[in-house]
């Protein structure tokens, strides 16, 4: 029996024209998780940003044009405050970073619009997500769960629509790790909503795909799953059997990832590297404060691992983007980062606890479970390998604090200790 409670019953809302609440839920999720890549595909774009900036206006538009309901509220008036004062924060700190460094006004100030856009677009997300059926919901995480794997497959088979200067391409995302950030909240949901089985067969499933597309982060995606869904008896379980089959498989594509000493010549060990020393060397050159939104990269902070990375591939693409999200944030915000960072950690926890009571039994709905999914997923970002600010995880994350604030969902429950199914 599936652990999440699923009402058939609860009531869409009606007058929609003519998408509807379903295929509105859809569409507006295909923007999010697919047309950032899509457009770096096919355009070649620099970051994330076009694509992510052009599906929030499209969902906007939709909104205007009816095709789902837009209403106000006191959670409308916190997502204008929250964008007031992410605003101001970023234009303060901005200006403090400025007595210390370069700044690229220019740069911040057109990322920092695009950053309000984004975060505004948390809440007609929210209104779509809310506006469809639990059962609507559910269907489609299962419907593009299912499209991820196939997505997987062609890739692992050699189909690609066509040829890309990208080494491993998982079209529509440009790389491996891309396809493995989009995939996570989608994995969780499964691996808790699924039968005991089933729940077994999609983390297996996910971790074959991992091997054979060689992806670090897909693993720790994986992982992410396993602990919001597993009981710790078989948890531990499955992992002394995974620790036992790694003597028979060839896995050093991925120790190779785990080698931090000072003679690896891992380009993705190497650029995880980069980012802990860009924010060592970001915040010991402004005393804590950060050199500013969206500088790294382009204020010199002149880490030796860069060097070394551009010495092996010509390229210095991640001094952008910091490797992963942390970083960048700690980087160019400082303190402010730091406490962004430890919030987080705090929320992912609450949240974890929350997913794995749903995991051991308690009914709950396909919006809460979706809530809590799209809140952890981007803790592979933030800590493994990011893209910057502009992801559809992070826009799918802010809909899914809207809605998680409304329904309670991060009330404080207790933990599974072990597996209510059978």
């Amino acid at each position: 029996m599936p652990m999440v409670v699923i009402d058939p019953a609860q009531p869409e809302i009606t007058g929609l024209r003519p998408l509807g609440g379903g295929s509105m839920a859809i569409f507006a999720l295909m923007l999010v998780v697919i047309l950032p890549s899509v457009l770096r595909f096919f355009v070649d774009v620099s970051s994330m940003m076009p694509g992510l900036l052009l599906a929030c206006a499209l969902i906007i538009v939709a909104g205007i044009l009816g095709y789902y309901r837009i209403s106000s509220g006191r959670y409308w008036v916190f997502t204008l405050v929250s964008v007031s004062v992410i605003v101001l924060l970023v234009i303060a700190q901005g200006m403090i970073a400025s007595l210390m460094v370069d700044v690229d006004l220019v740069r911040a100030a057109g990322s920092l619009l695009g950053l309000a856009v984004m975060v505004l677009s948390a809440y007609p997300m929210r209104l779509i997500l809310q506006q469809t059926s639990s059962e609507m919901i559910d269907r489609i995480m299962l419907g593009a769960s299912c499209a991820f794997v196939l997505i997987a497959v062609f890739s692992i088979a050699g189909l690609q629509p066509l040829d890309t200067e990208y080494g491993k391409p998982i079209f529509p995302f440009t790389e491996p790790s891309h396809f493995a950030l989009s995939f996570t909240p989608f994995l969780i949901y499964q691996s808790v909503r699924s039968s005991l089985p089933a729940r077994i067969a999609w983390l297996a499933i996910a971790l074959l795909l991992a091997v054979l597309l060689q992806s670090l982060s897909m693993v720790v995606a994986i992982g992410v799953a396993a602990a919001c869904s597993l009981s710790i008896p078989l948890l531990s379980v499955m992992l002394i059997v995974l620790s036992v089959a790694i003597g028979y498989v060839d896995t050093s594509y991925f120790t190779d990832r785990l080698d931090f000493s000072i003679n690896t010549t891992n380009v993705s060990t190497l650029v995880y590297i980069q980012g802990l020393e860009l924010m060592d060397a970001a915040i010991r050159l402004t005393s804590g404060w950060g050199i500013g939104f969206q500088q790294l990269g382009i204020v010199p902070l002149n880490v030796p691992t860069s060097d070394l990375i551009y010495r092996l591939i010509r390229d210095d693409a991640n001094l952008r983007d910091g490797g992963f999200t942390a970083a960048k944030l700690i980087a160019e915000m400082g303190f402010i980062g730091v406490v962004l960072i430890a919030a987080y950690i705090y929320l992912l926890a609450r949240v974890g606890f929350a997913l794995r009571t749903l995991a051991g039994g308690r009914s709950g709905t396909a919006h809460e479970l979706f809530s809590l999914a799209a809140i952890a997923a981007p803790s592979i970002e933030l800590f493994v390998r990011g893209t910057g600010y502009f992801s559809g995880t992070l826009l799918l994350m802010g809909a899914a604090l809207l809605m998680a604030m409304e329904g309670g969902y991060l009330a404080r429950r207790r933990p599974i200790a072990g597996d209510s199914r059978t």
